[in-house]
């Protein structure tokens, strides 16, 4: 199916019916050499953009893991027993406890301190507190009593029933919409639909004309006077000037265009893997170029998805702050520089070190403590110090429970700055002056106690990445918008985006999009800042932007982002998010990095400007060979070309130079410029001119030594001895090598068209369109020497070959020296 589906592109489709109509003609004529060679373009032309996305494909399911067959603990006839995943029924009771994946939806009878990161399905990088329920669930959101699949319990046990299981589930649901068709097409496959439908009325109109014109000449010559009357001969003759239309459409068709738009995208899919985007779609090598927003999730995009402590208030001396962060905990490290637990208390964990945890857990012992309830929000624990034999008592949790626990509330300002910005807060303090029962019955009648310390706050967050300030400064400009959507509050997004460099920020909640939209605010149509976006919001308002014609890329990684990833016009997955969401997306990042977007746009644009570059090349080709076609009989040649030399040019020739101009790396100028208007045509109005205007010139001079050596005599007659003896050694072999190399130096044209730069700026640093180049030569060369009828070709002396370099330089001489004239000129105003 992966293959069938390269059959639909436009170009191929006429390619097709071009092959049915030469068949016809082939079985007339018995030659069938223009139907095999259209079917070999065909062939290779889908053969690479398969293998390409088929390897693409291949590597990105070694990404893949599935954990469907996993063993959960299940309660069925009052015995505990082991399941897999894809056994659970509804009805199941699931026994959980802390690390285990949720394997279903559920709903919670009974739990004890469970805590869930729901980050997957939310983007809250905070793990949420979870509870059996009494009465309906009436908030917005997700109920505390529902475990969704595809969670993890980050602490405490509980046991709940199955309510959901596979596509029922709210994972399932999302999943269906990350994998349902969109029917949605990139820009470059609607610009290529359109330059088919064009090219295929310029064919059709080209062939009529031409055998209008055959019928015209041959026939006012033949007949004379007398009057037309059918016979066998002049039906022969009919079908002839059929043909020949027929050869004409072939030649306008562009046989290379699907291959060399292919191989493009194939040799930047393979640049791009390097730069760490794997691209799973070919076409979204292109795509990502054409962007002009980006929707990013927060969590583990703009964000590192680790809790991190980000700055610290520290009232009390001797490291007192440290050991209640190391002994008042339950966090462990685990190998490396692992930490397992409370993704906060890991965080505070991080901020202290390995070496000074373990040694202060040496140094003290815990001797008791009561832990932390999301009731209550704080955790007290008693030690003792070895190596004095001191007691102490101290406890951390949420500022304003610490605060009315001492009696002290002098640095609750402080603490809400830092929350204004989306930190969070846990404080310490020392508990004096009783004994540990004693306290404990205080904090359970009072919530305080007679005498307590306070020590210090951390301040906590999930940091923006260090390379995401800088990679969307680029983004801005490269005329890119960026707006987060997150299912996280309005401050901590807001906050987000003010690190992440965000310029005039606009910030809503997902509910009151529709609402706001209409009005600009900060001079922006859209907010760039959506906070608790559920999957269908941030799927909603990707299809607003999408109905403006904006080019979208979604970026995400978790469950709740796969919908969106789906329908974006590029989706683009991080390496290490869900595998729901890689299997949405066209675009997995390696490294999960945000800049490697910008590396994926500087690519796109780069690409669609070699792709222009290579139109440029095979247009103004087509456009001379079919004037020379159509008006080389008015000259006495009725065949300049043969088929096969026709399809050589099209097709091998083109070929070639699809892979030399695709090698042109990646230009940093291109994220200078604004994103192309996604219904401007692939051909501009400058590059109309520049593919009529050179195939123009080379087929009025080409027509022009058609007559010469069809008029040998007359021009003899005019006396001038260079043009006599130019025309009396010419003859169609020549003709033929001077028109390929006539169009190999126009491939260094090509190159540098419209990219405002001299033909060898970057020349010795690209190796490979140098190879290319050195052998697109040597196989014309030997296509010319042993062609023989084939090729309807004799072999050329050295000198015969090097006049002909010579005679066909001044296309770039001319071009190279304009430039550098027209760069004077400018350097003097």
């Amino acid at each position: 199916m992966l293959y069938l589906e390269k059959f639909r592109d436009p170009i191929i489709v006429i390619l097709l019916v071009a092959t049915g109509i030469s068949l016809v003609f082939g079985f007339v004529n018995g030659d069938f050499t223009e139907s095999v060679g259209i079917v070999c373009a065909v062939l290779i032309a889908t053969g690479v953009g398969f293998w390409q996305e088929y390897s693409a494909k291949r590597k990105f399911d070694a990404m893949r893991s599935d954990s469907d067959y996993e063993r959960v603990k299940v309660r069925r006839g009052g015995v505990v027993v082991e399941v897999g995943k894809d056994e659970l029924v509804v009805g199941d009771v699931v026994i959980l406890s802390a690390g285990d994946e949720v394997p279903a939806d559920i709903e919670l009878w009974r739990a004890t301190e469970m805590k869930v990161a729901e980050a997957c399905m939310t983007g809250e990088s905070v793990a949420v507190s979870k509870y059996p329920m009494d009465v309906p669930f009436a908030g917005s959101g997700f109920a505390p009593n529902l475990l969704l699949r595809g969670t993890t319990i980050e602490q405490g046990m509980g046991e709940g029933v199955v309510v959901k299981v596979g596509d029922a589930t709210e994972i399932g649901k999302t999943t269906r919409r990350a994998s349902e068709e969109t029917g949605n097409k990139t820009p470059l496959e609607e610009k290529l639909e359109e330059l088919a439908r064009k090219i295929n009325v310029a064919a059709f109109t080209v062939a009529g004309l031409m055998f209008l014109v055959l019928n015209l000449v041959h026939w006012d010559f033949a007949l004379g006077d007398a009057p037309f009357a059918w016979t066998w001969d002049v039906f022969l003759q009919e079908v002839q000037f059929l043909m020949g239309a027929v050869v004409v459409i072939i030649v306008a068709v562009p046989e290379g265009l699907p291959l060399s738009v292919t191989l493009a995208l194939a040799f930047s899919m393979k640049t791009m893997a390097r730069e760490h985007n794997l691209i799973k779609k070919m076409h979204a090598c292109e795509t990502i170029g054409a962007v002009n927003v980006i929707f990013t999730d927060k969590t583990g995009t703009l964000t590192q998805n680790v809790m991190t402590v980000v700055n610290v208030d520290v009232q009390e001396g001797d490291g007192l702050l440290e050991v209640i962060g190391a002994l008042n905990s339950t966090a462990n490290w685990s190998d490396g520089e692992r930490v397992l637990g409370n993704p906060t208390e890991c965080a505070i964990l991080k901020w202290m070190g390995r070496k000074r945890t373990e040694e202060l857990r040496g140094r003290y012992e815990v001797l008791d403590c009561i832990p932390f309830s999301s009731s209550y929000k704080y955790m007290v624990s008693y030690m003792h110090d070895r190596e004095t034999g001191e007691r102490l008592m101290v406890a951390k949790g949420a500022p304003e429970v610490i605060s009315r626990m001492i009696g002290y509330d002098v640095y609750l300002e402080d603490v809400a700055a830092q929350q204004a910005r989306g930190r969070r807060a846990i404080s310490a303090a020392v508990l004096e002056g009783a004994d540990y029962e004693s306290v404990r019955r205080m904090l359970e009648e009072k919530g305080c106690v007679e005498r307590g310390k306070y020590v210090g706050t951390w301040y906590i967050e999930d940091p923006v990445r260090p390379d995401v300030p800088v990679a969307v400064e680029k983004c801005y400009g490269a005329g890119i918008d960026v707006v987060m959507m997150t299912g996280d509050n309005l401050k901590t997004g807001t906050e987000i985006a003010r690190q992440a460099g965000f310029q005039n920020i606009w910030a809503i909640e997902a509910k009151d999009f529709d609402e706001v939209v209409g009005t600009k605010q900060h001079g922006r149509e859209l907010p760039n800042v959506i906070a608790r976006c559920t999957p269908e919001n941030k799927l909603s308002i990707l299809k607003w932007a999408q109905a403006r014609r904006y080019v979208c890329a979604m970026t995400g990684d978790g469950v709740n982002d796969s919908p969106s990833l789906n329908y974006a016009d590029v989706g683009i997955a991080m390496g290490t998010g869900t595998s729901v969401a890689k299997e949405a997306s066209d675009i997995v990042l390696l490294n999960d990095a945000f800049p490697s977007i910008v590396t994926g746009v500087k690519w796109g644009r780069s690409l669609f400007k070699n792709i222009k570059n290579f139109l440029f090349l095979q247009l103004s080709i087509n456009v001379s060979a079919c004037l020379v076609a159509v008006f080389g009989p008015l000259v006495g040649v009725e065949m300049p070309f043969t088929v096969t030399q026709f399809l050589w040019i099209n097709l091998v020739m083109d070929t070639l130079a699809a892979i030399a101009l695709a090698s042109e790396p990646a230009d940093e100028k291109v994220l200078r410029d604004k994103p192309r208007d996604r219904e401007e045509f692939i051909i501009n109005r400058s590059l109309v001119k520049a593919v009529f205007g050179f195939g123009v010139f080379v087929w009025l001079l080409c027509t022009a030594v058609l007559w010469g050596m069809n008029n040998r005599d007359v021009v003899a007659g005019w006396g001038v001895e260079a043009l006599s003896s130019f025309f009396s050694t010419m003859n169609l072999t020549i003709f033929f090598a001077a028109y390929m190399i006539l169009n190999w130096w126009n491939m260094f044209n090509a190159r540098v068209i419209d990219k405002n730069k001299s033909l060898f700026d970057g020349l010795g640093k690209n190796g490979k369109f140098t190879g290319i180049m050195f052998f697109i030569l040597f196989v014309t060369v030997v296509a010319v020497q042993y062609g023989g009828e084939v090729f309807r070709t004799e072999p050329l002396s050295w000198q015969t070959w090097c006049w002909i370099l010579l005679a066909t330089s001044p296309v770039v001489i001319i071009r190279e020296l304009y430039f550098q004239l027209k760069k004077m000129i400018s350097k003097r105003n």
